[in-house]
């Protein structure tokens, strides 16, 4: 089974299995790593959704395959 893709900024389309981490920055942007698929190298794509929105499609799509949620850090 493929898995799902996921867009971010319409730059970024990131496979669900290639995500690390969601993290917000004191400063309230989103930052989501992934490994890219073609280099093989970890990058950062910054979203313009909200924390809770991206949480939300990562989650329930992880939990419906049987995998455990991601949790976001967020920097103070």
């Amino acid at each position: 089974m493929n898995s799902p893709i996921i867009h971010i900024n319409r730059k970024y389309h990131i496979e669900l299995d290639n995500i690390l981490s969601v993290t917000q920055k004191r400063w309230g942007s989103i930052w989501v790593a992934f490994i890219d698929n073609k280099t093989k190298k970890t990058k950062i794509a910054i979203a313009k959704q909200g924390l809770a929105n991206i949480l939300t499609v990562i989650n329930t799509t992880r939990i419906m395959r049987g995998k455990k949620p991601i949790l976001a850090i967020i920097e103070k």
